[in-house]
């Protein structure tokens, strides 16, 4: 089938024709089709049999555009088929952690997949103060095993090239990383937050500091020349569902070969924007930190899986088995963590300044209506970008990175 734009009207007919989705939606009365797409970039159906729970499915559609912005801001719509692909993979590595697949047409840049019924979508869910018992290890967990097995270190050689072909299409989308989270947040660049007074204080204390630009760079340099693993892109609390039966991955169509820390840094700056928004919302110091508990327990678990993993593949692209002697083995894999752990700070860093700055910012603060009361909670993570950036070489565990944020946090006077 040629591409076309499905609507409300045009999907019933497209689904009819299709075996495993009219599996899971059964028969009965007409369809109920809901548009519950939130993102940035695609459209995203809920469709389902009425009065019949469990007959649902969801569909998601690539359009040629950039979705918040419109039909003015081209954009390839084969990204869906890097998050097909990505969602594919996933599914063959950590099951658990992703919606289940029940169609996909890479022609239509479509595809149908598990609806995770009462899961949430964290972000929201943390702004309205909701505790999830270890979504931070649950976090970690996916981190740990979607990236040491697509990475050199889990896999070999030729097995792993072969994988990194399937994503060799996504340029569009990391154009758009690369400008939005290592470059526009940094000038004066029309796409930022317009008629906001966080952008003239990001100018001052970001953009009027060249020692900090330079290190931002050195962190786009990472992104543009490392392909550690196969990461996520643009792993956030918008893309993450938690419920009682488990924490989700979704919105994977960032995916591709890139730097061990860009997923975890990403990740732990959206617990820490959704701690400062709670400066103002009503979690309080209480809720604020289980938020930096769930930020150890992101790193505590991925390191700890990760070496557990490393420990069962003792041959890889990278390590050949009895290369090194055992003390020296394990001294080089503590160092290769602590690497990964400074690069995830920076990562962290620039996201601060890009979900603040930028054009897509957190729900968790841009949502909030008092200007005056948003404005303060904005400057405090441009402080917190800066300080982090400027301070990364010198935060070696995640111990000593929560001391740093509880010591950064405690010197403010912003609390509604």
């Amino acid at each position: 089938m040629s591409y076309v734009i499905l609507d409300r009207d045009t999907l019933p007919e497209y689904i009819s024709k299709l075996v495993r989705p009219m599996e899971v939606l059964g028969t009965g009365d007409e369809l109920d089709i809901t548009e519950i797409g939130d993102g940035n970039l695609n459209f995203v159906f809920r469709v389902s049999r009425p009065g019949q729970p469990g007959r649902s499915i969801i569909v998601k559609q690539a359009v040629p555009y950039l979705r918040m912005a419109g039909e003015s801001w081209p954009l390839n719509k084969n990204r869906m088929i890097t998050e097909i692909r990505a969602l594919q993979t996933y599914n063959e590595i950590v099951p658990d952690f992703v919606p289940d697949i029940y169609h996909v047409d890479e022609n239509m840049c479509v595809i149908m997949m598990e609806d995770l019924g009462a899961a949430k979508v964290l972000r929201y869910s943390m702004m309205e103060g909701e505790v999830f018992p270890g979504v931070g290890e649950e976090i970690g967990k996916f981190l740990a095993e979607s990236l040491f097995r697509t990475s050199y270190v889990g896999m070999q050689s030729v097995e792993r090239r072969e994988l990194m072909q399937k994503f060799v299409l996504n340029d569009d989308l990391c154009k758009l990383t690369e400008e939005f989270i290592f470059t526009f947040p940094f000038v004066n660049h029309e796409s930022n937050y317009q008629n906001s007074p966080v952008n003239k204080y990001a100018l001052e204390v970001l953009s009027g500091d060249s020692e900090y630009l330079r290190r931002v760079l050195r962190f786009k340099e990472l992104f543009l020349s490392k392909s550690d693993a196969l990461i996520h892109g643009d792993l956030h609390t918008g893309s993450l569902m938690a419920g009682l039966d488990g924490t989700y991955v979704i919105d994977s169509e960032f995916a591709f070969f890139g730097p061990f820390g860009f997923d975890v840094g990403k990740i732990i700056a959206n617990f820490l924007m959704s701690y400062t928004s709670h400066f103002h919302r009503n979690g309080g110091e209480e809720y604020q930190n289980w938020l930096l508990g769930e930020c150890a327990a992101i790193w505590n678990t991925f390191e700890r899986d990760f070496l557990r993993l490393w420990e069962s593949a003792p041959n890889s692209a990278l390590i050949f088995d009895g290369m090194l002697r055992p003390e020296d083995l394990a001294k080089y894999k503590q160092n290769f963590m602590t690497h990964i752990f400074q690069d995830a700070v920076g990562f962290c860093a620039c996201s601060l300044a890009r979900r603040t700055v930028g054009i897509a910012g957190v729900a968790d603060i841009r949502d909030i209506e008092d200007i005056d009361v948003r404005t303060r909670l904005e400057k405090t993570n441009i402080d917190l970008s800066h300080f982090l950036m400027m301070n990364y070489e010198n935060i070696p565990d995640i111990a000593s990175f929560i001391a740093e944020v509880k010591s950064f946090y405690a010197q403010l006077t912003i609390r509604s």
